[in-house]
């Protein structure tokens, strides 16, 4: 049994900050007049390519590894997809409404909040894997995630048009031919990558912060908010449990790998939904509930995952 020091220590060494930044967004949205797509922007084409390509080449994982990593990830996002797309058709959602509950269900909070969960929780061997694994969430938030959120208002050539736009999907392979030739950036170059990319998370939990101060609360006894939460809370780990059952992975990296799917919906959905289409209102309800419900469930999914 987790002791009760252990919740709230997590408490306070990572939720503590990620609600400081958030809280940060709120206020800057309360007293200034913000244009969040100029920060959106600045999110997608500079600091998450900069994270990729840093992230990437120096993160120090195996190609074993890293396979497994990749495994995962697409049974785990496919089914989660086919779950919320088959829900949102049930329930005769409109298509930005399918579209915001497919963002949220797919895809976690692995970088901002997971990453210093696993650290907490596994030390530094499991942050290395939970690196290894938080790349192609980047990178498929930043494309996948794009043609989810186009597809509620393009049709899907347009919404790949989008996606092939997008500065991450060079910066992943750029990085990939790095890690499999075994090379590294020059010194400047790596320094450069390293202290943009560092700036991905703030700048996206702050955009988090305008977006909720903005959000439409009245809307909170929606049906498709309700279900979206339901989803990611309950069905995405049951999914990923079952995900790792499947693929055989178990040990250190099959603890990391439950923690960050498990994660909250997506902070950066939100930045997905407000520049390519979707419910932008749905997207920050269910990050924002989602949030406060793991501040809870933290404890016990670090012990199911265990």
């Amino acid at each position: 049994m987790i002791q009760l020091n252990t919740y709230w220590s997590t408490a306070a060494t990572v939720t503590l900050p990620i609600m400081i930044a958030v809280i940060c967004g709120v206020l800057l949205n309360r007293f200034r007049s913000i244009d969040t797509k100029t920060l959106i922007d600045v999110s997608l084409y500079v600091l998450s390519p900069c994270l990729v390509l840093y992230a990437l080449v120096d993160g120090g994982g195996t190609m074993g590894s890293v396979l497994a990593v990749l495994e995962f990830t697409v049974l785990n996002m496919s089914l989660l997809w086919g779950i919320s797309t088959i829900c949102g058709r049930l329930a005769r959602f409109q298509p930005p409404v399918r579209s915001a509950l497919t963002m949220t269900t797919v895809f976690s909070n692995c970088v901002n909040y997971g990453l210093p969960v696993v650290l907490l929780a596994y030390g530094t061997k499991g942050f290395a894997l939970a690196a290894i694994y938080v790349i192609p969430q980047i990178v498929l938030v930043n494309s996948l995630g794009i043609y989810i959120a186009s597809s509620a208002t393009r049709s899907p050539l347009s919404a790949l048009r989008e996606v092939l736009k997008m500065p991450v999907v060079y910066a992943a392979a750029a990085g990939c031919v790095m890690l499999l030739l075994h090379l590294h950036w020059p010194q400047g170059l790596d320094s450069t990558f390293h202290v943009l990319g560092g700036g991905y998370s703030a700048v996206v939990l702050i955009v988090l912060g305008v977006q909720l101060g903005r959000a439409n609360w009245r809307g909170f006894k929606r049906l498709d908010l309700w279900m979206a939460v339901a989803l990611r809370v309950v069905a995405v780990p049951l999914v990923t449990e079952l995900c790792l059952w499947i693929l055989h992975i178990h040990g250190l990296l099959g603890s990391v790998l439950f923690l960050e799917a498990s994660m909250p919906a997506a902070a950066n959905a939100s930045i997905m939904v407000e520049r390519f289409g979707g419910d932008k209102s749905l997207v920050a309800m269910t990050v924002a509930i989602t949030t406060v419900i793991s501040f809870f469930l933290l404890p016990l999914e670090i012990l199911l995952g265990s």
